[in-house]
């Protein structure tokens, strides 16, 4: 268990925003209930909706009581007292000056304590922000200003490089941190750990046993009143440049024991991913659009964003060369689940049919771990059924929500489980001509009907190399 070891002022940039009102503000509450939170610290929110300190108070209070089961009424009215507003626009620098006064009254008394700055905002307006807390104050000589940038970073390969370099104008690489909320998950990391803690799994782990690699990210959930983003992004962009590859670079990567090792392993290992060589882009990439996603508030009439999409990697790392990683992620599946499926070569048979030995390690729905194994059922006839062998991964000990541990890092200034600039680049330049042939007009998108395992097509095009699909209904 640790705790903030300074005084801090969080500030909040869409603060009235989505995201931070069903991930942020939940999350700082649980923080600050468990008493995690040093006695004088702030959070800041600043957006440009027409708000005072009080109807801000308010909405917090509202995001809390949605999203926290349970809500403790003394330690939620103390959470509220550090909760404090500022209305501006993100391109005004006056507005930033009246942030930088706000916080400048907040901390009169403060002594040795940071400051953060949350981006929950559209990649639009990254450069905006970044050089007016350096032009407007926020950002002083003497006082820490670390910058969280919430993915995605960009829209493409170009965009992003653009975002960097507009933060980096103002801030030092080892001020941002660059913020997947996939690596807050325990279960996730606890890829990288699993292997790290059970050498058996390395040996197995190995390209001469398995015969490929699926990594499954199923959403029940639509739109959910965000067609403005998803519309602009798409599940393929939404997905695959973030959560599935960096799922993929963990189970892939290198182990260390050194923190800066870790993450430099973790991009070697994304650099080592590539595109199988094909005769065009539709064998190695698949997508799809949900059945009614054209009768959704806010889609266009005719949009073509991809709800669905699957994609087959490979790896040059020499544990892994020659296995096929398959990566498919969709909205409006039969199941909310995370997995990663492993599956070994085909057991030798004795004169009966036997299902391949597999490996599932579920991150996300009910977590766990399942070894799909075959026994001998009686009788003098060799003839077997399935065994398996599960547990499920259920996180003991100091728990924390995803987006809570992560801030909480951040606040102490621990870099290991936040994304390089090296990392965004490596998978946007892997991404890129992909999303571009997936946004040419005679691509196939596929049609599929909600609550099912995604377009009927994609079953085909995984049975071309001899492999199926796990089900997640």
């Amino acid at each position: 268990m640790f705790s903030s070891p300074s005084p801090f002022s969080f500030v909040i940039f869409g603060a009235s925003g989505h995201l931070a009102q069903i991930k942020l503000y939940p999350a700082l509450y649980f923080l600050a209930r468990k008493e995690r939170f040093p006695h004088p610290y702030n959070i800041v929110g600043f957006s440009r909706s027409e708000m005072d300190d009080a109807s801000f108070r308010s909405l917090v209070e509202s995001a809390v009581r949605e999203h926290v089961p349970e809500v403790n009424e003394d330690a939620l009215t103390a959470f509220l007292s550090h909760v404090h507003y500022v209305q501006g626009d993100y391109s005004s620098l006056d507005d930033f000056g009246t942030l930088s006064d706000r916080l400048d009254e907040l901390e009169s008394d403060w002594k040795d304590h940071v400051r953060l700055a949350y981006f929950s905002i559209p990649p639009t307006v990254f450069a905006d922000v970044s050089v007016n807390l350096c032009k407007g104050g926020v950002k002083k000589d003497g006082i820490p200003l670390r910058c969280i940038v919430e993915k995605p970073v960009g829209h493409g390969l170009a965009s992003f490089e653009s975002i960097r370099d507009h933060l980096l104008g103002c801030f030092d690489e080892s001020d941002i941190y660059l913020l997947d909320h996939y690596f807050g998950k325990e279960a996730v990391r606890n890829v990288y750990y699993l292997r790290y803690a059970n050498p058996l799994l390395e040996r197995l782990f190995k390209n001469t046993l398995i015969h490929h690699v699926e990594i499954t990210a199923a959403e029940m959930a639509g739109l959910e009143g965000r067609a403005g983003y998803f519309e602009a992004v798409g599940t393929f962009r939404d997905m695959f440049q973030s959560h599935l590859l960096m799922i993929t670079s963990l189970l892939t990567m290198r182990l260390s024991e050194q923190e800066e090792s870790v993450v430099h392993s973790r991009t070697d290992a994304l650099n080592q991913l590539y595109l199988p060589p094909a005769g065009s882009l539709d064998e190695v990439v698949l997508q799809g659009q949900y059945a009614g996603y054209l009768d959704e508030d806010g889609v266009e009439s005719g949009s073509r964003t991809n709800t669905f999409a699957a994609l087959k990697l490979k790896s040059r790392t020499s544990r892994w060369e020659g296995v096929p990683f398959y990566l498919r992620s969709g909205k409006k599946m039969g199941a909310k689940e995370t997995r990663i499926s492993v599956e070994f070569q085909e057991p030798r048979k004795a004169g009966q049919d036997t299902s391949p030995n597999r490996l599932d390690i579920i991150l996300q729905g009910e977590a766990g771990m399942r070894l799909h194994l075959q026994t001998k059922l009686g009788g003098s006839e060799p003839k077997f059924r399935p065994l398996l062998l599960s547990d499920p991964l259920v996180c003991m000990g100091d728990c924390l929500p995803e987006h809570g541990l992560l801030l909480l890092e951040a606040i102490h200034g621990m870099r290991q489980w936040f994304l390089t600039f090296s990392e965004i680049q490596t998978a946007w330049r892997l991404i890129d001509p992909v999303q571009a042939h997936l946004d040419q007009s005679d691509t196939p998108l596929y049609p599929y009907s909600e609550g099912s395992e995604g377009p009927s097509e994609v079953d085909d095009w995984i049975a071309k190399d001899g492999a199926s699909w796990v089900s997640v209904t």
